[in-house]
């Protein structure tokens, strides 16, 4: 009498084979992860550097035309707020043929501690009323 062989299982090599596939699948998608973390902080420490050289520029912008914080003479002027560091140089316009001013030009410089981040530059031509 012969006994009907069962080869409903699965090899050893089989297993072997489909760990070592699923495996390198995970390690991709793995990969992929990281590298989607760190674009997702770049892209937030960058807007967040945006935001504040936008909101620093405006501050300037609503001061008066004589005001210290665009006084050109107290070049650079910064402000440090968390990681970030505020930096801006304000340039008077060459004079006019009456003797004065018409223009300041200002440029906000924001840097991140972080040495991933880019730094944020935004410019701004103020005139005098």
């Amino acid at each position: 009498m012969t006994h009907p062989i069962d080869n409903r299982g699965f090899t050893f090599v089989e297993l072997l084979i489909v760990i070592a596939i699923f495996s390198i699948g995970i390690l991709a998608v793995a990969s992929m992860q990281v590298t989607s973390i760190n674009a997702n902080s770049s892209a937030r420490m960058s807007g967040e550097a945006t935001t504040l050289a936008a909101n620093q520029l405006e501050a300037l912008i609503a001061a008066g035309y004589d005001d210290d914080v665009l006084d050109p003479a107290l070049n650079p002027h910064q402000i440090v707020q968390g990681a970030y560091t505020i930096n801006w140089v304000v340039t008077e316009s060459d004079i006019d043929s009456d003797g004065t001013n018409e223009s300041k030009t200002v440029v906000v410089t924001v840097r991140c501690a972080n040495p991933n981040a880019k730094d944020v530059n935004m410019e701004y031509i103020i005139h005098e009323l």
